[in-house]
């Protein structure tokens, strides 16, 4: 007998494998996760497509028990409207038997529906118990043809001798005379596609509850950052422009008591207004232009700042803070204590789309410690969840300039 032994380098050998190929799978395990990942957003994207105008509303979606219950009604209570032919020429013609004929199939393939897609599928399916399920549906195929068998008997045929007479020879005859090899193939064909259709309704529903709950946790962590922005912007903002405004009390009186109606003002919006869901374009404008005057008072007298807007319906409805983000930006960036700083900024709306650019001197600030940006973060974050589709947003540095380009789709 001969033994084989590894030697050490072997067995070292033998674990750096088993590890690069652990580290192989878990690489292919999660290219995978992340491809199925990028394949439910889009089918979730594509979902708010679908729902078009309603998106920015929270509803639940109709279950798909719903509309196989509206289908399956149609289909059963069809042939009474034939009955109901007022002329009566072929309500005539349609016998209870026949009407029975037609209906007990149906009622049987119904039974089997409803009970892979409420019970087998989510239970067996889903739960990979594959062998499970065939086993389940395939009793449950054959008991409802048990039954439907009995009922036919009972009431369709002719004998006198019940169910003693069931259970005996016309139990015994009817499967003799109907097994064959086309007999399994019709089973498996129709077993088949009974099951494929659950399957299919079932995911489909899965998935459309999935995104609708994924949807709204997105919302609420969005509404939570942004009151999170809110209340870290008012008091950092509020803390420079009164400390501004302090220095501008002795030197420019006038201009000290302008700035301070100007920040009573904005802070009476961002109090009362922001709250709402959506406000008048008018009133965002306003703030923002406000917002870049007062941030003007810190900035050096040659700073140059341009405010344009062009606006044909004021009243038009846009999320309040929206593009704050975007002006905060532009004026934290542009300060050039060397040469020349300066910011323009035009807002248009015009045949249902709002148009923003900013045009500022480039000198970005060193991020501090701790800072996460969580401004243009939240920003990209709404224009996603509440534009999704219907806007276009892009930035780039040309020299010594940046420039910050949105286009929003609006009713």
């Amino acid at each position: 007998m001969t033994y084989f032994c590894c030697s050490k380098e072997d067995k070292m050998s033998i674990e750096s494998t088993k590890k690069r190929l652990k580290d192989f799978w878990q690489v292919i395990h999660e290219r995978l996760s992340s491809l199925q990942e990028d394949q439910f957003d889009r089918g979730e994207r594509e979902l708010i497509a679908i729902l078009g105008d309603d998106e920015s509303k929270s509803f639940f979606p109709v279950p798909a028990t719903l509309l196989m219950v509206l289908v399956w009604s149609f289909i059963l209570f069809f042939p009474l409207i034939i009955l109901l032919d007022p002329s009566g020429s072929v309500g005539d013609d349609v016998t209870m038997g026949a009407l029975g004929r037609y209906y007990l199939p149906l009622l049987s393939t119904m039974l089997i529906f409803f009970l892979n897609q409420r019970i087998l599928v989510p239970k067996f399916f889903f739960k990979k118990k594959y062998v499970r399920y065939f086993v389940c549906d395939s009793i449950l195929f054959v008991i409802v043809l048990f039954c439907r068998e009995l009922y036919s008997f009972l009431t369709m045929s002719e004998s006198s001798g019940g169910i003693a007479e069931f259970f005996g020879s016309y139990c015994f005859r009817t499967v003799r005379d109907h097994f064959s090899v086309w007999t399994l193939v019709s089973f498996m064909i129709i077993l088949s596609t009974i099951s494929f259709l659950c399957i299919i309704i079932s995911v489909f529903s899965r998935q459309l509850i999935r995104a609708f709950i994924i949807r709204e946790k997105k919302k609420v962590a969005l509404e939570y950052e942004l009151d999170f922005l809110k209340s870290q912007l008012s008091p950092h903002f509020l803390f420079n422009t009164l400390n501004n405004i302090t220095s501008l009390i002795r030197i420019e009186p006038k201009l000290a008591e302008s700035s301070m109606e100007k920040l009573s003002k904005l802070l009476r919006v961002m109090l009362y207004q922001t709250s709402d869901k959506f406000i008048d374009i008018k009133d965002d404008v306003d703030l923002l232009q406000k917002y870049g005057e007062l941030e003007k008072l810190r900035l050096p007298k040659s700073f140059e700042y341009v405010f344009e807007t062009d606006l044909e319906n004021p009243h038009c409805q846009i999320p309040p803070l929206l593009m704050m983000p975007l002006v905060e930006n532009a004026m934290k960036h542009c300060v050039n204590p060397d040469g020349k700083s300066f910011a323009h900024i035009r807002i248009s709306q015009k045949d249902g789309k709002i148009h923003f650019k900013s045009v500022n001197s480039n000198f970005p600030r060193k991020p501090k410690p701790g800072a996460s940006g969580l401004g243009l973060a939240t920003f990209e974050k709404r224009l996603e969840l509440l534009f999704s589709g219907k806007y276009s947003y892009g930035t780039w540095i040309e020299g010594n300039t940046y420039v910050c380009d949105l286009t929003l789709t609006v009713k």
